[in-house]
């Protein structure tokens, strides 16, 4: 019963962990901003004029708030609205001598360069267009009997297509737990096995080293089918019952 009851420990553990630390990263993400910057935008309405402060109590024009500190959130809403602005700079291709003094400077910053890099690799994978990466698929690699997960990113053609005499697609086999990095192979269409999920969640799969796996839809649609089927059945045994019943 203790072995039980620890396994189940474990799993719940496991199980709810995620949820947790995204939770608490956020949690302390809009701690962290909003105590940093909405001190500092509560002074500046203070001195515009536009918060009072009576009796330990701050009025935002005339109204009354709940908060004697600062106004809680305003840091966290001008943070999301100033990144917001960065975004559509960029989008636009405005301040791009800015934007690349910025990581120049972060990149040549001793220890800092190496976290920068690699949250710049992973945001990277993670943000690569559908068109670059269209499917994810299976292949025998590094020999027969090893399977490699990797992205189809187009067909073979020119030159390659017509030296290889096979229909041939373009696979990138990527490394984990870094996806940006990897090499290219070009594999005939009847060697691939295409699979049912999505780049995202072969990206997590890799990123991983294999911890998050995606679920199969065909196994979750067996699922639900057994459970209709065991459902429909009960329904039927509970009908003969009250007929048996009333007999």
């Amino acid at each position: 019963m203790w072995k039980r009851f620890q396994k189940n420990i474990i799993a719940g553990v496991i199980f709810l962990l995620p949820a947790i630390a995204t939770i608490y990263v956020i949690v302390f993400l809009f701690g962290l901003i909003d105590s940093f910057l909405g001190s500092f935008i509560t002074d500046v309405l203070r001195g515009l004029n536009i918060i009072t402060v009576e009796e330990g109590r701050i009025y935002f024009l005339g109204v009354y708030t709940p908060f004697s500190e600062r106004l809680l959130g305003i840091g966290f809403i001008l943070t999301i609205m100033l990144i917001a602005w960065i975004g559509s700079m960029r989008l636009r291709g405005q301040g791009h001598r800015t934007f690349s003094r910025i990581d120049q400077a972060f990149r040549k910053i001793p220890i800092a360069n190496s976290i920068y890099t690699s949250v710049e690799q992973i945001i990277h994978a993670f943000a690569q267009e559908r068109t670059s990466f269209q499917n994810v698929v299976l292949v025998e690699y590094p020999r027969k009997g090893l399977y490699t997960v990797g992205f189809q990113t187009g067909e073979s053609k020119g030159e390659v297509q017509r030296v290889t005499s096979k229909d041939c697609i373009n696979v990138f086999l990527p490394t984990t737990p870094n996806p940006t990095s990897g090499w290219l192979v070009l594999i005939p269409k009847e060697d691939v096995i295409h699979l049912n999920m999505t780049v995202e969640q072969g990206l997590k799969f890799i990123i991983s080293g294999g911890v998050v796996v995606p679920p199969d839809p065909e196994e979750m649609l067996e699922r639900e089918h057994l459970e209709t089927y065991y459902d429909e059945k009960k329904m039927m045994v509970r009908v003969r019952s009250k007929r048996g019943d009333e007999s």
